[in-house]
């Protein structure tokens, strides 16, 4: 499994680091013409970096995700399936990668920002005093609840993405349409959103991260609407419903399970 994800690294490094480059690039630009004053150029100059910036962010994430997409749709498939490995390690193995990925890409853009507001603003930043600024506005459960619920959303966006990407390859063998799994996705996404919702208004019960105290949002004396009143349930990172996140836990296990059992047992290159 090791080697196989030091395999995935070695082909997506050099993409990678491409996109590094590039954002780093128009990032400076940005600052450059910001901290220089109005001009047509400057400012047409920001306008099409911020564009891009998003397209390299989207087209980042469709090529990572696409690494999996590649291996039930194109001849690399075949090397992979021959080696000595389940289907619930391919898919950890894509996980990991992916994460990785994800992970070295916002620390890398988010410290190349500190370092630029230091060069072009010339402001006296110290990460010590940002983090205790943020503690006056979060308490530590708050933050740890909120990277948490950031791990688990990008684990399980992606293993959605997987599921779906297999289950159009089983359900349609014809590689030539192999991009229906996103409707598959959005169809999948709809469901499970609902049946969130459905479970936030069957068990309304929270947990104050302040007080650790476990009741309802009205008992908490907290504004918010319920599923009968046409929209979510509305909460702070303060409150988690122990219902909903025990869900998607649940959600987690079923897709990354389901995913290995169909690349394992139903995929026929």
């Amino acid at each position: 499994m090791l080697k196989f994800m030091k395999y995935e690294i070695r082909g997506t490094y050099r993409f990678i680091l491409g996109v590094l480059v590039l954002a780093f690039i128009l990032i400076t630009g940005i600052y450059y013409y910001v901290t220089k004053g109005n001009s047509a150029g400057g400012n047409i100059f920001i306008g099409l970096s911020v564009l891009l910036l998003f397209g390299i962010a989207l087209v980042t994430f469709l090529y990572i995700v696409g690494s999996f997409r590649k291996e039930l749709y194109e001849d690399t498939g075949y090397l992979t399936f021959t080696l000595p490995l389940t289907g619930n390690q391919i898919v950890a193995s894509k996980l990991i990668v992916a994460l990785l990925w994800f992970f070295l890409l916002g620390l890398m853009l988010a410290l190349y920002n500190l370092l630029m507001l230091r060069f072009f603003v010339r402001i006296d930043f110290s990460i010590i005093a940002w983090l205790q600024t943020l503690r006056h506005f979060l308490t530590n459960r708050q933050a740890v609840a909120l990277i948490l619920g950031a791990v688990i959303f990008g684990i399980s966006l992606l293993l959605l993405i997987y599921f779906s990407i297999t289950l159009s390859r089983v359900t349609f063998r014809n590689k030539k349409i192999g991009n229906f799994w996103f409707i598959i996705f959005l169809v999948l996404s709809a469901l499970l959103s609902y049946g969130q919702m459905k479970v936030a208004a069957f068990v309304p019960y929270y947990l104050d991260l302040t007080t650790l105290n476990i009741g309802t949002l009205a008992s908490m004396d907290i504004l918010h609407m319920t599923i009968e009143q046409g929209a979510i349930t509305i909460t702070s990172s303060q409150y988690i419903n122990l219902a909903v996140l025990l869900y998607k836990i649940i959600v987690i296990i079923a897709l990354f399970l389901g995913t290995g059992f169909l690349i394992e047992r139903k995929i026929d290159l």
